[in-house]
């Protein structure tokens, strides 16, 4: 379930919301290769909030073997984003990372893939998700309910904003010379260049130096490794869509939303 992107319109107008899919491979087109029918997959995909779902053979890849589908299914657009963030803000071993909105799907991937690049990761989130970031071994936590985090979080080495309206306040955040890599809008050109720092807005059109079929080859390998995990807060049935994505609305949720179509849904 995601709140931030809006549904494609097919070519009858009509239009499916949801970009997350996992399951069994159903059938293929021809000159496929990469994948086999009934094979287990998670891919980008139009259309997502469906029992079928159609999209290029190149960005579909076989899911991770310790990986529920509900698991596969969250990796995606929330794993794509925290991947890019830290692509972008060119985040290496020792380095000191500030992640704003750190307990969502996107931030809590990007506080575990920084933690695999060896990056010490300052998790910036309200007060009742502390246990949550703890267990992805974030190596600080500021609850932003609790304190005044401009006073808790300076001369990091890059910041990782998820979160609508907090890129501005993220710049006073990391040093000079530093990167700040926003998936929530943008921060201010004239502010990033008054603090010396090179600031990445990462949108639908944003193009990394990694494709999104490798990104995504990245994450399953990282997982396979024991190193990124999708929590799954709560698994609906895909009618109750709609609720669900009210649900999604509050911007607290911890973690991913996902919905079931099958009740296979929870197996490996």
């Amino acid at each position: 379930v995601d709140r931030k992107r809006q549904a494609v319109p097919g070519p009858d107008g009509a239009a499916i919301p949801g970009f997350d899919v996992a399951g069994v491979v159903d059938s293929l087109g021809a000159g496929v290769t990469n994948v086999k029918v009934g094979e287990p997959v998670f891919a980008r995909a139009n259309g997502g909030y469906a029992q079928y779902a159609v999209t290029d053979a190149d960005g579909v890849v076989p899911k991770p073997k310790s990986f529920t589908f509900e698991q596969a299914a969250g990796i995606p657009v929330a794993g794509m984003a925290g991947y890019r963030a830290v692509e972008a803000a060119q985040v290496k071993a020792g380095q000191r990372v500030a992640i704003i909105g750190a307990a969502g799907g996107a931030g809590s991937a990007a506080v575990e893939i920084a933690k695999a690049r060896g990056a010490k990761v300052v998790a910036i989130g309200h007060s009742s998700q502390e246990a949550f970031l703890k267990s992805l071994k974030a190596d600080e936590f500021v609850a932003y309910d609790r304190s005044n985090v401009a006073e808790r979080v300076r001369d990091v080495d890059a910041v990782l904003n998820m979160v609508d309206g907090q890129a501005d306040p993220g710049v006073k955040y990391a040093k000079r010379g530093g990167h700040l890599a926003s998936i929530a809008g943008p921060a201010s050109q004239e502010a990033c260049a008054a603090a010396g720092l090179t600031c990445i807005q990462i949108g639908p059109t944003y193009r990394g130096p990694t494709s999104e079929p490798d990104t995504l080859r990245a994450l399953a390998k990282l997982a396979d490794e024991g190193k990124y995990t999708v929590r799954v807060t709560k698994s609906v049935p895909l009618a109750e869509a709609a609720s669900a994505q009210q649900a999604n609305l509050t911007g607290e949720t911890v973690g991913k939303l996902v919905l079931a179509v099958d009740e296979r849904a929870k197996q490996r």
